[in-house]
């Protein structure tokens, strides 16, 4: 544990040097990924697939805030959209609009939220970020994790509603826009999930407020259990039996990952717990304080010696180094 403990210090005091140069190479590291599955999913338009344009907008991402990098991805999914099916990207402009004045320009520091959620979906983990969210944030994190289950789901229907387009009757075009529309609203597995997240932020922040020992890690296990409950009664309804095994074995991995991140971030020292009572003119206070576990690094000190001048010392006429050391002339 020892060992652990002094691993995170140095990396804890390798960020805190070097931040102003990391920063930018993790938020590069995000946007590209976030732009390779945007390229995945819907990546109609062969252009804006290029590794050239890719690192360009990778690169803008780096060294601009949150809402850029959401900007950029919402313009590259409307435009590869746009390549093939004018009309359907029409629907695209109109949809991300709502959620963005409805939802997500209330929380403009979530922006990597909304780019995170589907990633995560596509990697089978998405269940890490409400439990993450819960641990480290507040009840409103649910509206940007809403955006972002809410913009998964837009892609698969739009996946589903390219395939429809036969000619652009007004026929057609209202069949089309019907068809997103109602996928849309009436997708129940959607809804549920928006309902599952919510819960677990709700679960995880609650009980990670409260005062007994190990509080955030209980808050961790309570979360990914509400999930794994939440969706295997969701699962059971829809009947998608075939999608249990993967959600517990997913969501086992986000607890995990939930949990070495909170490592690094927060780690206390139950064992040195101290209460405090005071008083002042309107109160009578109970305190509890549990300090936090802080790890001194060994520092390695080098001493450099200089052999030449040892020998020249020990081979040297000691009387001669005498009147030296004394200021004596021979």
């Amino acid at each position: 544990m020892l060992q652990l403990l002094e691993l995170r210090e140095r990396i804890k005091n390798f960020y805190q040097r070097y931040d102003a140069y990391l920063l930018p190479v993790v938020k590069f590291i995000f946007a590209f990924i976030a732009f390779q599955a945007i390229n995945k999913e819907i990546g109609y338009d062969e252009r804006l697939k290029s590794l050239p344009i890719i690192l360009g907008i990778s690169l803008l991402s780096a060294f601009t805030p949150s809402a850029v990098m959401v900007l950029l991805a919402a313009v590259i999914s409307v435009l590869h959209v746009y390549f093939i099916s004018p009309i359907l990207s029409v629907m695209i402009i109109v949809i991300l609009m709502i959620l963005y004045l409805l939802f997500a320009r209330y929380t403009p520091k979530y922006g990597y939220v909304l780019l995170a959620v589907p990633i995560l979906f596509l990697l089978k983990i998405p269940y890490i970020i409400p439990i993450l969210l819960g641990l480290i944030s507040t009840p409103v994190a649910m509206i940007p994790t809403s955006c972002g289950v809410i913009i998964y789901f837009l892609f698969q229907i739009i996946k589903s509603a390219i395939t429809m387009q036969v000619n652009i009757s007004i026929e057609d075009i209202i069949q089309l826009y019907t068809h997103v529309i109602d996928s849309l609203t009436g997708n129940r597995q959607m809804i549920m999930t928006v309902v599952i997240f919510s819960l677990i932020i709700m679960v995880t922040y609650f009980i990670r407020k409260m005062s007994f020992d190990y509080a955030f890690e209980i808050s961790i296990l309570a979360g990914g259990l509400t999930g794994i409950l939440g969706f295997l009664i969701s699962y059971l309804i829809l009947n998608q039996s075939k999608q249990i095994l993967s959600m517990i074995l997913g969501t086992i991995v986000s607890i995990a990952l939930v949990y070495i991140i909170h490592f690094f971030k927060l780690t206390l020292d139950y064992s040195g717990v101290e209460y405090a009572q005071f008083e002042d003119d309107v109160y009578y206070y109970y305190v509890k304080a549990v300090p936090k576990v802080t790890v001194t690094v060994p520092q390695v000190n080098v001493k450099h010696i200089n052999v030449k001048s040892t020998e020249r010392r020990e081979f040297s006429d000691p009387d001669v180094d005498e009147a030296e050391d004394y200021g004596y002339d021979e």
